[in-house]
């Protein structure tokens, strides 16, 4: 089923639209990071009742039953194929022949995994169904040049610090660069780099995409569903005619699908050649690089709210694992057993 924007009035729905692509990106960046299946399922009940609050709850299970059998698939190969050094063995999945061993931690990576795969493609299905595709693509859009404010610095400060405290482990632990032999010197290093890579995203993500490319993403996001759509119509289309659109046969299979294409295909063209019309008919290629916007986005309270709850959990994550502290799970299974 198609990924629709849904109306309401939720808290969910009157978020910034940038502020729901940031938490997209801050989901995704705390399912790497935090190992423990525990605070994963945790993160992804968190998810699942922001959406049962903005959308119907009928719709939003429809659209992930589907993806459960997949995930499942991830997270049974994680079971079969993780067994590292020194593994807590339990049993085989094939006992006679002893084939396959499964493992404690297996076990364990294989749901992080599918808590892990759920909680970033939830948060993908939240994002669309809470923005309209013209706010999700204006985010994106380039707005002109402008002057640094204090917005700015702060952001450049923020990414900078969240980098320092991602690498500043890794720095401490390695072995010393033979050309900065100094700790201090190293440190220094990684400072700069990380201002001079925040300031080159903070740059990137202020200016945006040209606005041709924003329209191209905006027709994108919106003509998802109303494909989907056409594509029913002209199978229901094609079921009243006595057309068997899922024969048993596979060589069958694929002349029906043939069939369906080529309407699909020129019913698309058609819609495309319309669009395109309607687009010059409006002189939207007239002076693009001058071109205003009838709407500024602001962040609100619960954007600067959001953007600190998943930047504290990124942060968490990173120190959890910093301090060996990361799979608490584990750690609580490996003492039961001994």
């Amino acid at each position: 089923m198609a990924i629709e924007y849904q109306k309401g009035n939720s808290l969910l729905h009157n978020l910034d639209a940038r502020t729901k692509l940031l938490m997209f990106i801050g989901v995704t960046m705390a399912a790497v990071i935090i190992m423990d299946p525990i605070l994963m399922g945790v993160l992804f009940l968190l998810i699942y009742w922001l959406g049962i609050k903005a959308i119907d709850r009928q719709l939003l299970n429809q659209n992930l039953r589907v993806l459960v059998v997949i995930f499942l698939t991830f997270s049974l190969f994680q079971i079969i194929f993780f067994t590292p050094k020194d593994a807590h063995f339990l049993f085989y999945l094939v006992p006679f022949k002893q084939w396959i061993p499964v493992t404690v931690e297996g076990l364990i990576r294989g749901v992080a995994v599918f808590f892990r795969f759920f909680s970033v493609v939830l948060s993908v299905h939240l994002m669309l169904y809470s923005t309209p595709p013209v706010e999700l693509a204006l985010t994106i859009t380039e707005k002109g040049k402008r002057k640094f404010s204090t917005t700015d610095v702060l952001t450049i400060l923020v990414i900078a610090g969240v980098m320092v405290v991602a690498t500043l482990p890794l720095v401490l632990n390695s072995e010393p660069i033979t050309w900065l032999p100094n700790p201090l010197y190293q440190t220094l290093f990684m400072l700069v780099g990380s201002l001079v890579l925040a300031f080159v995203v903070q740059r990137i993500t202020s200016r945006g995409l040209p606005p041709e490319m924003g329209l191209a993403l905006t027709l994108g996001f919106s003509t998802v569903g109303l494909l989907t759509k056409q594509t029913q119509k002209i199978t229901d289309a094609q079921k009243a005619r006595g057309y068997d659109v899922k024969p048993k046969n596979l060589v069958r299979r694929v002349q029906v699908l043939t069939a369906l294409l080529i309407p699909i295909f020129l019913a698309t063209l058609e819609r495309s050649q319309d669009i395109s019309i309607a687009i010059l008919s409006r002189g939207f290629d007239y002076n693009i690089s001058k071109r205003t916007f009838r709407r500024e986005f602001k962040f609100k309270k619960y954007d600067y709210i959001f953007m600190a709850g998943s930047l504290t959990i990124i942060l968490a994550g990173m120190l959890l694992n910093h301090f060996q502290l990361g799979n608490l799970t584990e750690q609580f299974i490996f003492n039961l057993i001994k």
